[in-house]
């Protein structure tokens, strides 16, 4: 019998199906980057946390690059739920929007992908460039257009929301890090609403100083 969990006769090989394998070892992986950064983890401590002998890592992915690569998706339904925000009333983009991106951090089946995502995007060029091209696909969307700021509105909201994201679940600031969820929204919404609106920050007019 083939096995390709640790201990197993025959290493490399898998024992369940392939998506199912590759899940397994994703999980571990996101977990291991999470935890101890690209240069932290390796192929052996990832291994041990999925339960499966390192050369089937090899086999799926090649090398630390190529899995490190492939944790690097936002969590599946992420676009939905931003577009499912900015199908809502237009008065309650901000607060909708806000609430569906910060769950998204707050979900424990979804929290560590985004952390691993964002974490990975600051401190390595390849996973900056992955996350530039997931964020674009998500602003390539025909209803950005619709929205009365546009993609430039948009885009401010979204920069607004991961720079809260990144200082409460990435740095863990206090007092952001020790707020309720709910506080947080009722305060962040109204200016990611002003975003989507296309309006000026409060007091700005434009004009330049003498």
């Amino acid at each position: 019998m083939s096995a390709a969990r640790t201990g197993g006769a025959r290493a490399g090989r898998p024992v369940g199906s392939d998506g199912s394998n590759r899940e397994v070892i994703l999980s571990a992986a996101r977990r291991e980057f999470a935890a101890n950064g690209y240069r932290g983890a390796t192929l052996r401590s990832i291994a041990a946390a999925a339960g499966f002998d390192v050369a089937l890592l090899s086999h799926y992915f090649g090398n630390k690059d190529g899995l490190f690569a492939a944790t690097l998706e936002l969590p599946a339904g992420a676009p939905q739920v931003l577009a499912t925000a900015l199908a809502g009333p237009a008065a309650e983009r901000g607060v909708r929007l806000t609430r569906g991106y910060l769950s998204l951090w707050e979900d424990p089946s979804t929290g560590g992908q985004m952390r691993v995502l964002a974490r990975s995007a600051l401190s390595n060029e390849v996973a900056g460039e992955r996350f530039r091209g997931l964020l674009s696909g998500v602003v390539a969307a025909p209803d950005i257009d619709l929205l009365p700021g546009g993609r430039e509105g948009f885009v401010l909201a979204m920069s607004h929301l991961l720079g809260v994201a990144i200082t409460r679940y990435l740095v863990r600031v206090p007092p952001l890090a020790d707020l309720d969820v709910g506080d947080v929204v009722a305060r962040v919404a109204p200016a990611v609403q002003g975003h989507l609106d296309g309006l000026p920050e409060p007091g700005a007019t434009g004009a330049q100083p003498a």
